[in-house]
């Protein structure tokens, strides 16, 4: 005999797998909205990084009157003017995430430059080297650098810092 008086706690199926679908959904967008903050905070590194070496060149170039060399896209001797040279963040990301220079993006004469990966940070030293105090110096430079995503009023895309700025 039943007794139709008798209550069953618990949640259905059908309560517990909208609480899952629910819940899934929230922190679908979450990983989204961290995943957007990430790359974000890398193109913030990278236009730091490039503010940093623009002092640190600027500190060079007001004690030897030019710019040091570069060897494999890094700039030498800026000791005690920048203690680490930086490295780009990673993972490339955005626009920047797949492109290389070519030798249009290489507009400072180095053969070097053609191929590398555009989201890497590199250096090149340019113009007639002299020498001034026993450093080699030259009197430009080009920072090459790359933003995968608009970041202040710099849109995404490749960069240059040069000692005018960015652009």
């Amino acid at each position: 005999m039943r007794n139709k008086n008798k209550s069953f706690k618990g949640f259905t199926l059908i309560e517990l797998l909208v609480v899952v679908a629910i819940i899934a959904l929230l922190s679908s967008v979450i990983m989204m909205s961290v995943i957007s903050a990430r790359q974000k905070s890398r193109d913030v590194k990278r236009l730091s990084d490039m503010t940093q070496m623009n002092t640190g060149l600027e500190l060079f170039f007001a004690t030897y009157r030019g710019y040091p060399t570069g060897t494999s896209g890094v700039p030498q001797n800026l000791t005690p003017y920048v203690t680490n040279v930086p490295a780009a963040p990673t993972p490339p990301d955005g626009i920047c995430e797949g492109l290389f220079h070519n030798s249009d993006s290489c507009t400072v004469a180095d053969p070097n430059c053609t191929g590398k990966p555009q989201n890497q940070y590199y250096y090149v030293a340019s113009g007639t080297p002299y020498s001034v105090s026993g450093q080699t110096v030259y009197p430009d430079y080009a920072y090459f650098f790359c933003l995968g995503d608009k970041t202040g009023n710099f849109l995404a895309g490749p960069r240059i810092l040069t000692p005018k700025g960015v652009r």
